[in-house]
C-alpha cells in the first residue's frame, strides 16, 4: 500500500521523522512531500526542504522518497495512485484543522487519512519552534529538534545567508 506524507516541512524536524518512522512499519512505500504553498513565507526554499528531509530520513532506504511538489496534493495523489495521508497530530488544534483536511481529501482524491500521534519525546516538536530558535541565533536550542547532518545542513545555509 503506496502512502504520502505531505507538509511544508520547514524544516523536517525529529517529530517528523518520528511519525515517519512508524509509518514506514504500516505501509510499503511513503512519499514524503515538501508542499509549495506560495501563501507561505518559508524559512527555508523548496530545494533546502527537500535536502533537510532527505538528510533526514537516508536511513530509511527505498521505502521512502522525498519530493517537493507545486501544485494541489490532491492531483500529487491521483497522479501517483497512493491510498492513504499519514498525517501527524499533537493535539486538539491540530485535529480540528485536520478534519476538515480529511474531509476536502476524501472528496477531492478519495484516499483515506491516517493519524500518528509523536513519542511523548517528541510531542511539543513544532517546525515554528525550530524556526525561532535558528532565527535568534539559538542554534544550541534547535539542535535537539534535528538529526545531526540536518543540523549540521542548516548551519552551512545559513552561514551562506549571512
Amino acid at each position: 500500500m503506496k502512502a504520502i506524507y505531505p507538509g511544508s516541512f520547514d524544516p523536517f524536524t525529529l517529530g517528523h521523522l518520528n511519525i515517519l518512522e512508524r509509518a514506514t512499519r504500516l505501509f510499503d512505500q511513503i512519499d514524503v512531500v515538501i508542499a509549495i504553498n506560495k501563501s507561505k513565507t518559508a524559512m527555508f526554499s523548496p530545494e533546502e526542504r527537500y535536502q533537510i528531509a532527505r538528510l533526514s530520513t537516508l536511513h530509511l532506504d527505498q521505502a521512502v522518497r522525498v519530493v517537493h511538489y507545486a501544485g494541489i496534493i490532491a492531483d500529487y495523489i491521483k497522479e501517483n495512485h497512493i491510498d492513504v495521508i499519514i498525517r501527524g497530530i499533537r493535539g486538539s488544534t491540530d485535529l480540528d484543522y485536520e478534519i476538515k483536511l480529511e474531509q476536502y481529501n476524501q472528496k477531492a482524491c478519495f484516499a483515506e487519512t491516517v493519524y500518528l500521534t509523536p513519542t511523548t519525546q517528541h510531542l511539543n516538536t513544532s517546525s515554528t519552534l525550530v524556526k525561532m530558535f535558528l532565527q535568534t541565533q539559538r542554534i544550541e536550542l534547535a539542535h535537539e529538534y534535528l538529526t545531526e547532518n540536518t543540523m549540521s545542513y542548516i548551519q552551512d545555509v545559513l552561514g551562506r545567508r549571512s
